[in-house]
């Protein structure tokens, strides 16, 4: 039997096509903790189609996601689950919830090939191969923030991902 880690927060990052919500979905399965997809909270104030979105309105759906993150941890709940955040987000996390235990995952594929291949195949609405490739690389550049770890997951099976990220949250 699997030991379950006890963070406050366990943040799946990466680009569009890196495989997030897939192992944000095992994680969860996995976890049976909450999981919160900002694309959600976003699609609840914004259009779903992402063509009217003004900065006010992203910067309100942020802070009523951190909102919801600090009850979650407020009232006791262990590895909450976001996922769907931008780069820039991500980078606030460690400041934002710099006094709770906390992990950021952030997925990266390798080969460009390889994530514009996954963008062009897949079923969801982001369809900007170049967008993708850009944020994977300024991913896989940028210094290591604060409680992040990068883990390739271009060869990985999503089970062996979600193992991966579960060892370190046992270190964390």
């Amino acid at each position: 039997m699997r030991e379950i880690p006890s963070l406050d927060l366990l943040v799946i990052a990466g680009a569009p096509g890196s495989g997030k919500t897939t192992v944000s979905d095992l994680l969860y399965a996995t976890l049976q903790s909450p999981y919160i997809d900002l694309g959600d909270v976003r699609n609840f104030h914004l259009d779903s189609q992402w063509s009217n979105q003004s900065p006010q309105e992203e910067q309100m759906s942020f802070e009523n996601f951190v909102y919801i993150l600090n009850n979650y941890i407020r009232y006791g709940y262990k590895n909450v689950i976001l996922n769907d955040l931008k780069d820039f987000r991500v980078k606030q996390i460690p400041e934002l919830f710099a006094e709770h235990k906390y992990l950021i995952a952030s997925l990266v594929i390798e080969s460009d090939d390889e994530l514009a291949t996954r963008i062009r195949n897949r079923n969801s609405g982001f369809t900007n191969v170049e967008l993708a490739l850009t944020w994977n690389k300024e991913i896989q550049q940028r210094p290591l923030l604060a409680g992040e770890y990068r883990i390739d997951n271009m060869r990985n099976n999503p089970q062996q991902t979600v193992d991966i990220i579960l060892q370190i949250a046992q270190k964390v």
